[in-house]
């Protein structure tokens, strides 16, 4: 039977971490044996109170474990901790004001025993307006690195960490960790998984609920423009180091991003030293574009640039501008393929 650790950071969620226990236990048709580690990072409400209480009232299963970090170290320290501290030959990570599915570990574990050889094992999620992360109704297997990453930058695979059963030694094996003091971590981890895991699984069933946070860093008007331009500098770094063929399309990303990154620069303000980091940001990606040959992503980084940046500024752009992206995105892997 499957050996399946199960890992949920807690910080703040005392409205929502109740719920999200019991959809774990409640998960006793799946073909393994699972502990759920509960890494509380100094939340100050009262959420690791009801957690207690809950495991102590619990007689099923389900082995749970309770680390606590000294001081508040965000969610990557604490999902670090919980790899660190599995034991199962697979992780899966839930956030804890989310919920799984009933019988959603089940549909996953069992992708898995049909695909022993998966490294990860992905499921379908539904949002809070009811519609599922996906449409497809056939599931995808992805074999090489071309096809993982395609699927990534195509968003056919999410960059969301949840919901998935990760094989933990891929993840330790390839020291791959979420980066501390940084956000929009899960871009940059599930690159550098897709890099190295050599099987995935993409179900079409729903498996997980994600319930949209108010006060995450996405959704806070507080966003750190120091911080956001510093990680995706770490992005673009791992990205360069990718093959030819598959790093024009992840490249795209970068340059919606940095639009992004613009726009609240614009909106907001930053501080000189801020400025100067996203310029530097800015002319190296346009270096390597130009120093590989690139003459629609050369086009498209003009986005970027005075004055064309400028039609971020207007709602109905900034609402539509992912159909230009999966346009730039369709047209790069078509050049790829004519190419490599």
């Amino acid at each position: 039977m499957l050996n399946l650790s199960i890992i949920i950071p807690v910080y703040n969620v005392e409205a929502y971490i109740e719920e999200c226990l019991a959809s774990v236990v409640a998960q006793s048709d799946a073909k393994a044996n699972i502990e759920c580690i509960i890494v509380d990072d100094c939340s100050p409400d009262g959420s690791m109170d009801i957690v207690r209480r809950f495991v102590d009232n619990y007689q099923g299963a389900v082995q749970f474990r309770m680390l606590r970090h000294e001081v508040n170290r965000g969610i990557s320290a604490a999902r670090n901790t919980g790899v660190e501290a599995a034991t199962g030959d697979y992780v899966f990570f839930i956030d804890s004001d989310d919920y799984l599915m009933e019988h959603g570990l089940k549909t996953l574990v069992d992708g898995l025993l049909a695909n022993p050889d998966a490294d990860v094992v992905q499921g379908n999620s539904l949002f809070l307006d009811k519609k599922a992360y996906s449409k497809r109704q056939e599931p995808i297997v992805l074999l090489s690195k071309k096809e993982r990453l395609g699927a990534l930058v195509n968003l056919i695979f999410p960059v969301n960490p949840w919901n998935r059963l990760i094989r933990r030694n891929v993840l330790i094996n390839n020291h791959i960790y979420f980066v501390e003091g940084i956000i929009f971590e899960d871009y940059l981890w599930s690159y550098q998984l897709m890099d190295v895991a050599q099987k995935v699984l993409v179900l079409p069933q729903v498996t997980y609920y994600y319930r949209p946070n108010g006060n995450s860093i996405m959704h806070s008007r507080q966003l750190k423009i120091g911080k956001t331009i510093y990680c995706w500098d770490v992005i673009l770094t791992t990205m360069l180091k990718q093959e030819r063929n598959i790093r024009g399309c992840l490249l795209v990303n970068v340059f919606s991003r940095l639009l992004e990154i613009q726009y609240m620069i614009d909106q907001h303000g930053c501080s000189e030293e801020e400025l100067q980091a996203f310029r530097r940001l800015r002319r190296r990606l346009l270096k390597n574009i130009i120093s590989h040959g690139r003459p629609l992503l050369l086009l498209f980084s003009l986005t970027i640039f005075k004055p064309f940046y400028h039609i971020y500024s207007f709602h109905f752009v900034r609402r539509n501008y992912h159909i230009l992206e999966r346009i730039m995105l369709a047209l790069e892997l078509m050049i790829d393929r004519l190419k490599w």
